[in-house]
């Protein structure tokens, strides 16, 4: 091989970009492959086809001779493939199948084109003879002889020509244009399997062939004369990108091109006729036969299904442009391959088609994203070409066009895996959001799904992971204000995700670490294994039956809280809701507790205002959905995310050190060396008679005080950090300031800052969020004084001098 650079041509022609650039090289590769090289291989580098071949190319030394080679070959050695669409408009049951060679004075159509076909001799055409005659014994066979007749027996008529057909290459054209077995066409040659609108692929394949080839000179008239010199400008620039001024107007390029076909719009004037090079044409349809059919058996469904080579239905997201109305349309997805290959090798590829989103294959262009990220596309691809075919865009509602929709790289993206559990619901949520009569802010939260999903796939990364939760939450926050329209759907909350979308999603950030750990605010039991007497912190977010694990609906319960209002102001209210259900419920412990604590930074930037609050409150949404407590299959032995505090947190409020002691969800005990709590409590023996001696010997438990919410809200902080000192004395805490020397408390001098109400509602909504026992100990360090003043304060409580 350390030759073969001399058998290479570049083909600049052929690009990725438009469709009919890609398939022309498809094209190509086969036809060289079929009729001349077997060996042939072609690739994709730096966005242009290449072709390597010792046959055409063997006895040549320079490029401009390989170039003159590949032209030779297609003008005079290539045999068409038999492109004909009998079952599509009225062409064949006016022709004459005894024809005999005549002069045209213009480029033959419908009829007429395929009697010029009929009427050739030389021996590249004899295929494409054979094919129309085996359409004429189909057509006599099932007794068609009118559009009409067609219409009814179309595929009747598809199923019969395929099986008595007795050329393969009509074959393949029959397989690249439908899968007669489950009556469905393939989108890539127009929505009637080979035509569009009114415009017919094999009328217009045959009139392109007509005017290009000389295999029909006998048949031009004088004012119609082939010019061989053009024809051969034009091949070159369909190959090379040489500069001619050849093209036939008003000549449709169909779907393939949409910037050739003309309309308002198309050029410098107001309107412009079509324009068209054949050898375009011709070469962009014959690599359609690249891409055949097949009929596969999906999920164990009994009914078999049409299955085209990445073809899948379209997938709108934020980026692409499409509108909600064009999710009808399909997605082709097209491969590059950087490694020569022989054509057999890409038609197995392209054949197959095979792209698998979990156990399942892909059926949505989202779908394909996740196969290519999870590598269920694995066969030495380094990209894709994304291509929507739509309705609308040109020339009118019954033709389409394709839209490029961008490159997608192949990259393995680790977490995509676990999407698999989310389709279920997923799959529920999207039939319903796609009927006619949903309300649009539920197509809006799918686009706004599948964009998520779409764009992790392409890009990867933690911050994308991130915003596909974020997408979920959102999903799920419109269910919960549409009683009505889950209810009719049967649509349930989602939930259980399991704790390995923890670790993917964590980008590091204090809105993700201050949002995970609300999100996983639930109560503690009393006593072991003692079911929960309230419900999770996201039974104050929606109304689900927290005793089913979040996986129905409730009715409604007042333990909602959260509405429209600001995120401070939603978690101030879900806790006073929570210290009122905790109280009503007799729970021993406040029902404040989370797997995972916020870092003492992330609170203080939280209370400055320096968050993003918009991005903490999506972010709650979203990762409530995660059971915390079940483990991804595959992650089995992941490690539960620590907290991640700094050394040096930056400094906090005194005013929330002061409150937040008051709102723990388990007994103080806080583990410093030299001063520990623990080293102190030993200092008094166990006496069952005591009850505060039983409480002190486990730790210290603090009281709340029903007054300080309310004092907070009403922006009162002063006030309620005096109760507070007050609260902290009583249970054994000795707070800054100390007495006087007349042992008078100088807890009045808490009042003395000034804070505004926006602020008190912030210092409010911090307190929900829960905090390690590393974290207590320096909020004790920063408002509680030293051993001999805190021994002196515990050995007054434990003997119960202080009420």
């Amino acid at each position: 091989m350390a030759d073969s650079p001399r058998f290479d041509l570049e083909l600049p022609g052929c690009t990725p970009e438009p469709l009919m650039a890609y398939l022309k090289a498809l094209g190509i590769l086969r036809l060289v492959s079929e009729q001349k090289d077997p060996d042939a291989r072609g690739w994709w580098k730096n966005d242009v086809f290449w072709l390597r071949s010792e046959v055409l190319f063997g006895d040549t030394e320079t490029d401009d001779a390989k170039r003159d080679a590949l032209v030779k070959f297609f003008l005079e050695e290539y045999k068409p493939t038999p492109i004909a669409v009998p079952w599509s408009g009225g062409d064949f049951f006016a022709v004459d199948w005894q024809a005999t060679p005549t002069e045209f004075k213009k480029t033959p159509t419908s009829s007429k084109a395929i009697e010029a076909i009929l009427a050739t001799q030389s021996d590249r055409f004899e295929p494409y003879r054979r094919g129309l005659r085996a359409c004429k014994g189909a057509l006599d066979k099932c007794a068609i002889d009118t559009k009409e007749k067609m219409g009814k027996q179309k595929w009747a008529f598809i199923r019969e020509l395929r099986s008595c057909c007795d050329e393969p290459r009509l074959i393949e054209w029959i397989d690249a244009a439908a899968v007669g077995t489950v009556e469905k066409f393939a989108a890539l040659v127009g929505s009637g399997g080979g035509s569009d609108g009114n415009t017919h692929f094999s009328d217009n394949f045959m009139q392109n062939l007509w005017d290009v080839l000389p295999d029909f000179d006998a048949q031009r008239d004088t004012r119609v004369s082939r010019d061989d010199t053009a024809c051969r400008a034009g091949l070159r620039t369909s190959l090379l990108r040489e500069l001619t001024t050849f093209r036939i107007e008003k000549r449709t390029s169909s779907l393939f091109d949409s910037g050739a076909v003309g309309g308002p719009n198309a050029t410098q004037g107001m309107e412009r006729e079509s324009l068209s090079n054949p050898w375009d044409v011709i070469l962009a349809l014959e690599g359609t036969i690249s891409f055949a059919g097949a009929a596969t058996k999906r999920l164990g469904v009994n009914a078999d299904e049409g299955a085209f080579p990445f073809q899948v239905s379209a997938s709108v997201t934020l980026e692409d442009g499409l509108a909600d109305k064009e999710r009808a349309g399909t997605e082709v997805w097209l491969p590059h391959w950087t490694r020569p290959a022989r054509s057999d090798e890409v038609l197995a590829l392209l054949r197959e088609g095979r792209a698998h989103c979990g156990p399942r294959p892909a059926r949505t262009g989202v779908d394909i994203a996740r196969a290519i990220a999870s590598l269920g596309v694995d066969r030495g691809i380094g990209a894709f070409s994304r291509y929507a075919i739509l309705k609308g865009r040109v020339g009118g509602e019954n033709y389409n066009t394709a839209v490029s929709l961008g490159r997608f790289h192949v990259a393995e993206r680790a977490g995509v895996d676990l999407l698999r559990e989310v389709d279920p619901w997923l799959d529920r949520f999207r039939r319903a959001a796609g009927d006619k009569n949903a309300p649009p802010r539920f197509g809006s939260a799918l686009r706004r799904i599948d964009s998520a999903i779409f764009d992790f796939c392409k890009y990867g990364g933690a911050a994308f992971f991130q915003t596909i939760i974020v997408a979920l939450g959102a999903a799920e926050r419109e269910l919960a204000n549409a009683e009505r329209f889950r209810e009719a759907k049967g649509l349930r909350p989602l939930a259980g995700l399991s704790r390995a979308w923890i670790e993917t999603a964590d980008d590091g950030s204090c809105e993700y670490k201050i949002a995970l750990t609300l999100a996983g605010v639930r109560p503690e039991p009393d006593r072991p294994r003692e079911q929960p007497k309230i419900g999770p912190l996201r039974a104050n977010l929606e109304p689900v039956d927290w005793q089913k694990r979040c996986r129905a609906w409730a009715e409604k319960d007042r333990s909602v809280v959260w509405n429209a209002a600001a995120l401070a102001a939603n978690l101030a209210n879900v806790l006073q809701r929570r210290m009122m259900d905790g109280a009503r419920a007799g729970c021993e412990r406040l029902p404040l507790a989370s797997r995972h604590a916020a870092p003492l930074d992330a609170i203080a930037a939280f209370l400055a205002g320096d968050l993003d609050d918009q991005r903490i409150e999506e972010l709650i949404w979203g990762l409530m959905l995660i059971d915390t407590r079940r483990r991804h299959p595959s992650r089995a032995g992941m490690n539960r995310i620590r907290d991640r505090q700094r050394a040096d947190p930056n400094p906090l409020p005194r005013e929330y050190a002061l409150l937040k002691l008051l709102f723990l969800p388990r007994p103080l005990v806080p583990e410093r060396s030299g001063e520990s709590l623990k080293w102190r409590l030993a200092q008094f023996r166990p006496d069952p008679a005591n009850p505060q001696r039983k409480r002190l010997e486990s730790g210290l438990v603090i009281r709340p005080e029903p007054r300080i919410l309310p004092l907070l809200r009403a922006g009162r902080v002063g006030e309620a950090c005096r109760i507070a000192a007050q609260r902290l004395r009583v249970s054994g805490l000795a707070p800054m300031p100390g007495p006087l020397p007349t042992g008078v408390m100088r807890d009045d001098n808490w009042s003395e800052g000034a804070m505004d109400s926006r602020r008190a509602q912030r210092l409010a909504a911090a307190l929900l969020i829960p905090v390690s026992s590393k974290s207590v100990n320096c909020l004790v360090d920063l408002v509680c004084r030293g051993e001999s003043a805190a021994a002196e304060a515990l050995a007054l409580a434990a003997e119960g001098k202080t009420e």
